[in-house]
């Protein structure tokens, strides 16, 4: 009995979702494949529009929870950094191509549809906009009250002038 007892338990914690968890040990691997992409090869790669002409570069990629990438973020617009604003388009809706020797990606746009398209807005900016409208609120309230009291201090004083000068 005591025999049937040890081996179901032994059978039961072999089976069990921990078990399974830890029974394949960590591989590691050591180098890159020839099929294999890095996501780093894909940041500040051209884009170009359909007639040719550079109309931005890959900013950054948005993964789905299969792990797929799911949106290729394009830096479009201002010069050097400044004034860029980052779009958003399906990654299937960019294709690989070579111009030149060098890598670039290609979209079926122009750089006006992609200038007056909506900015992409991550969730780490969203949060950044949201915590800017509360500073604002906060330093709108607190100059409202610095008025307020100044207002406040420059009529007594204003008073004060006036009592003494009727004085004399």
């Amino acid at each position: 009995m005591k025999t049937t007892l040890a081996a179901l338990l032994a059978l039961t914690v072999a089976v069990s979702p921990v078990a399974a968890q830890t029974a394949a040990p960590l591989t590691f691997v050591d180098k890159q494949t020839a099929s294999e992409v890095l996501g780093s090869d894909f940041i500040g790669t051209q884009v170009n529009g359909k007639d040719g002409q550079q109309i931005g570069k890959i900013a950054n990629l948005v993964f789905g929870p299969e792990g797929s990438i799911e949106l290729a973020v394009i830096g479009v617009g201002g010069f050097l950094g400044v004034g860029e604003k980052d779009v958003a388009v399906p990654f299937d809706a960019i294709k690989s191509d070579t111009v030149n020797g060098k890598h670039v990606f290609v979209i079926d746009a122009t750089k006006e549809q992609l200038k007056a398209a909506p900015s992409y807005q991550t969730l780490k900016g969203q949060a950044r906009q949201e915590q800017i409208a509360k500073w604002r609120a906060e330093a709108q309230k607190s100059w409202a009250e610095i008025k307020g009291k100044t207002a406040k201090a420059y009529e007594e004083a204003k008073q004060r002038v006036e009592q003494g000068s009727e004085k004399k």
